[in-house]
């Protein structure tokens, strides 16, 4: 099989364009746009590295009337089934979330800073057919995240 360049569009999750995303998903869903969940969307933005769902209440918790845990945890369920939330795991096994958008993405993380580059385009798909055909083993998916050292940490 011949060797393919790898054609890899990063991509940048702009806030505004991505609270205006969660907001229409909440309108077609029939979720209500409380200020709670509208107080955890501002948090998360907030985040310049993967958070956990415990970090989030932490950070929370020391505002003004702050969401109660229950429905943080609701939010980032719903954002993640969704695509609006990424699940990234470290080098170190920990699991964090950061803001993404729906589709089929795969990561870049700076193993320095911990930032995270979203970007599409896969070759893995034809690996991903010789695999299941080989194997007889029906794959549903696959995730792919790569650690390195961002431009800035290298």
């Amino acid at each position: 099989m011949p060797n393919r360049p790898l054609s890899a569009d990063t991509i940048h999750v702009s806030p505004d364009v991505w609270k205006q995303g969660v907001r229409a998903l909440w309108r077609t869903t029939g979720s209500r746009v409380t200020k709670p969940r509208v107080r955890v969307l501002d948090a998360i933005m907030r985040y310049q590295t993967p958070f956990s769902a415990e970090q989030l209440c932490a950070d929370l918790g020391q505002s003004i009337s702050p969401p109660g845990r229950a429905t943080v945890y609701r939010t980032i369920e719903q954002l993640s089934e969704s695509g609006w939330l990424a699940r990234i795991h470290t080098q170190t096994g920990e699991a964090g979330y950061v803001p993404s958008l729906p589709g089929h993405l795969h990561h870049l993380i700076c193993t320095t800073c911990g930032v995270v580059i979203a970007f599409e385009g896969c070759v893995l798909d034809d690996l991903l057919v010789r695999l299941s055909s080989q194997t007889d083993f029906a794959i549903e998916g696959h995730l792919l995240q790569i650690y390195g050292r961002c431009a800035t940490c290298k």
